[in-house]
């Protein structure tokens, strides 16, 4: 019996669950596996990371070593095709067998459950992920598209800044938000690239959580992992919005 997540770990369970039934089965696993690592960061900020020296320094070094768990599981002998649950199952035990065992129950019983992935069944015409790419950077390089929506944003809040000196507050707010949706997207594109996702698979499956919302900045910064949180706070354009 699983103990249910809540917070972003849970919301990126739900969005995996979407993208199965949607039949998108690379994006429900890739759903399934940030709400495991959320899960892991709720757990060590739970237990402490925050008194940590630098809980930044911390978190890189947690990733580094779950990333060379992942890798060694992929590494290995290979079966004659797991299912898509199954590869899902071993990247979580590849991250769970990083730490000690006495915190493998505390993960284990957090991880939400895999069994959506079992009917996932690629759904006929859907998009390839090269296709996703290509239309997102719509024949920009990743950097010159962060610099494109930096410099959306930046005009945006500028002319909200004018229609709120002329007392259009629902015009104003309106492109505030276009705002913080350029500099949101600048840096998942930046973050994506940094971590050598040059496919930009990230920037689509983070954008799932909020695409339905109309988000404000601190529902934006609050689904990017910790470590990512203060940049993208000193990304958005300064406001004065009544």
């Amino acid at each position: 019996m699983t103990t249910p997540t809540n917070g972003v770990a849970g919301e990126y369970a739900e969005l995996s669950r979407r993208y199965a039934e949607a039949g998108d089965l690379r994006m429900a696993q890739l759903a399934a596996w940030s709400s495991d690592l959320h899960v892991l960061e709720e757990l060590l900020w739970s237990n402490g990371l925050g008194q940590a020296p630098d809980p930044s320094v911390e978190l890189a070094a947690i990733g580094a070593s779950v990333a060379a768990s992942v890798e060694a599981a992929a590494a290995g002998p290979a079966d004659s095709g797991p299912t898509a649950r199954e590869l899902a199952e071993i990247a979580r035990a590849a991250l769970v067998t990083t730490f000690d065992p006495s915190v493998h129950e505390l993960l284990t019983e957090r991880f939400e459950d895999l069994s959506h992935l079992d009917g996932c069944r690629p759904a006929g015409g859907d998009t390839e992920p090269a296709d996703r790419t290509s239309a997102r950077l719509a024949g920009l390089s990743a950097d010159a598209l962060a610099a494109e929506l930096r410099t959306a944003a930046a005009d945006c809040m500028a002319m909200a800044e004018l229609l709120f000196a002329g007392d259009e507050h629902d015009a104003g707010h309106r492109l505030a938000r276009q705002s913080e949706a350029a500099a949101f997207e600048a840096h998942l594109v930046t973050s994506a690239v940094r971590a050598g996702d040059d496919a930009l698979v990230t920037v689509d499956l983070r954008w799932g959580l909020v695409a339905d919302e109309d988000p404000t900045p601190a529902r934006l910064v609050a689904v990017v992992g910790s470590a990512e949180r203060d940049a993208l706070r000193h990304s958005f354009e300064p406001s004065a919005a009544p």
